[in-house]
């Protein structure tokens, strides 16, 4: 089965929606039937890699700096930088797919990931660990927006239907199973080598990956030269970089004058990054990021939303799993059990989201903000009052009410700030959205990160764990207080609610396969939002095409 090239209106929707307007697809010529299962395999592997690998550094955090002998603010990095260098080469590695060809891309970008991850497990010291990490999160960067590009032209109607479902059950697998097995190998400690094992774990995942890879995946046909924003790229990295470092050494550091002059050197090049785009813009060319959509309320309020809501839970991710191994002295396997109710009422309430979304519009946002905020307050209330008789088991519901309310939100959040966006803008839009949700996610690890060494909070040996409850509680006021804000905000976006969002995919397609998928999907990346939300329209007047869910 060959899926021919997109015609001419096709191709004009797909330029009107995709991140990568100034170049058609590539077009790509379907494998065999089985194979075109095989390769939905690599993909989800890629996908297992991708997200496992974070879940696993975070539970390796108080084992890397009792081996290595580093520092807290070193230890952040590792778990900081993937995320940034990830954040600021998503959109690039999207157009790249597009213009070198998506399975070289992919293949590419799993080889440099398997590659990284094998010297991060061998990293004789902190300086080769940060390195390897960073061209990890380049090599997911590369990874990550082929897979559903890849699944929309490997498969069709029903069968396309339940591939984006495995592929979002695998999501919400790695989330909980990569804990897991990131803590059993920690907690052995095989051969003395403490937390290398759950990173050299991936290695032959991902070998096996590549080399299936490479004989299963059909050749594609670049879409040929375009214009790829390196220097944009650049600029956003050296800003991010000028913001995250200091968070994270600033402590260590007694915030000598060079971390404030870090501080305030983001702002001049963060305004010289837009100043280039601008350029480009009038250039005829086309730059990482349109400074013409924050004139829109609905962008700019969707960056602010996205960024502080990404800080909240992935600070509280990370740092809840070092509370339950520091502060209440539990192993990583079972830190990682005590974690598992945040993945569990994520996966179900997934499930629901499609289903509000289209009955209660923009609410359904607010109510996750609600669940959030309380499941915050909550853990906070039991802390503040369990003193030294808390345990894990104790912020069990809390847990339950984070992970519920991350379900509700992840999903219509790209969905709701892009009924507020003018349709020309809406590829550029989700691109950058979930840019911020990346960089939200670096700033997390950075910020809390810094609440906790403030308060003279860090693991190692010697840590007070007293101190170390009282650095978690005042972490979950400062989360609680962003969320607060977030959720102010939250009013001010559109409510697809009173006129039906025709234009993207939430509200077009109710099923809970589906709609757990584009859930799981848009937490961790979004470059094929404009794909989706062109194919959605073509399909979403036959339903029969795709089957009834």
């Amino acid at each position: 089965m060959t899926l021919s090239a997109p015609g001419p209106a096709r191709a004009a929707a797909d330029a009107a929606l995709d991140l990568t307007a100034t170049a058609p697809p590539a077009a790509v010529t379907a494998p065999a039937d089985r194979a075109r299962w095989v390769v939905l395999g690599v993909g989800l592997i890629c996908t297992f890699l991708v997200v496992g690998g974070v879940s696993i550094a975070n539970l390796a955090m108080p084992s890397l700096q009792q081996t290595l002998h580093i520092g807290f603010g070193t230890v952040q990095f590792v778990v900081a930088g993937y995320g940034m260098v990830y954040a600021v080469f998503l959109i690039t590695g999207g157009r790249l797919g597009d213009v070198l060809g998506r399975r070289r891309v992919l293949l590419g970008g799993l080889a440099l990931f398997t590659a990284a991850v094998l010297v991060s497990g061998l990293a004789p010291n902190a300086a080769v660990l940060i390195g390897a990490r960073l061209v990890q999160g380049f090599g997911a960067a590369l990874i990550y927006p082929q897979i559903l590009s890849i699944i929309q032209d490997t498969f069709e109607g029903t069968e396309r239907n339940f591939a984006l479902g495995l592929f979002g059950a695998t999501i919400g697998v790695a989330i909980v199973v990569g804990q897991l097995i990131g803590g059993a190998l920690i907690q052995l400690d095989l051969g003395g080598l403490a937390w290398r094992p759950a990173f050299l774990v991936l290695v032959p995942i991902g070998t096996a990956a590549l080399l299936t890879g490479r004989r299963a995946m059909a050749p594609d046909r670049p879409a040929g030269r375009a214009h790829i924003d390196l220097a944009g790229t650049g600029l956003l990295g050296t800003a991010l970089l000028l913001l995250v470092l200091p968070l994270l050494i600033g402590p260590g550091a007694g915030w000598a004058w060079w971390t404030w002059v870090m501080l305030v050197a983001a702002v001049p090049v963060l305004a010289l990054f837009l100043r280039y785009e601008r350029y480009l813009v009038r250039a005829d060319r086309t730059p990482l990021l349109r400074p013409a959509l924050f004139r829109q309320r609905a962008f700019g309020v969707g960056i602010a939303i996205g960024v502080l809501y990404f800080i909240t839970i992935v600070g509280l991710a990370v740092y809840t799993s070092l509370t339950f191994q520091v502060g209440l002295g539990l192993d990583a396997l079972q830190a990682g059990l005590a974690f598992a109710p945040v993945g569990v009422a994520f996966f179900a309430s997934s499930l629901l989201v499609p289903r509000l979304v289209p009955r209660l519009g923009r609410a359904v946002l607010t109510l996750g903000h609600v669940l959030l905020l309380g499941g915050l307050l909550s853990a906070w209330l039991t802390v503040h009052f369990s003193g030294r008789h808390l345990s894990a088991w104790s912020l069990a519901l809390p847990l339950l009410l984070v992970g519920a309310a991350q379900g509700l939100t992840m999903s219509p959040l790209i969905g709701v700030v892009l009924t507020g966006i003018r349709p020309e803008d809406k590829g550029s839009a989700s691109g950058a959205l979930t840019t911020a949700f990346q960089v939200g996610q670096a700033l997390g690890v950075a910020g809390i990160g810094t609440v906790f060494s403030v308060l003279g909070a860090h693991p190692g040996p010697g840590a007070d764990t007293d101190r170390y409850r009282v650095a978690y509680q005042a972490a979950l006021f400062v989360m609680a207080a962003l969320t607060l804000v977030s959720l102010l905000l939250v009013l001010l976006l559109p409510n697809p609610h009173d006129s039906r969002p025709h234009h993207h995919f939430l509200w077009l397609r109710h099923g809970r396969r589906t709609g757990l998928a584009h859930a799981l999907y848009l937490l961790t990346g979004g470059h094929a939002v404009g794909r989706l939300t062109h194919w959605f329209h073509h399909y979403g007047d036959h339903p029969h095409d795709e089957g009834t869910h």
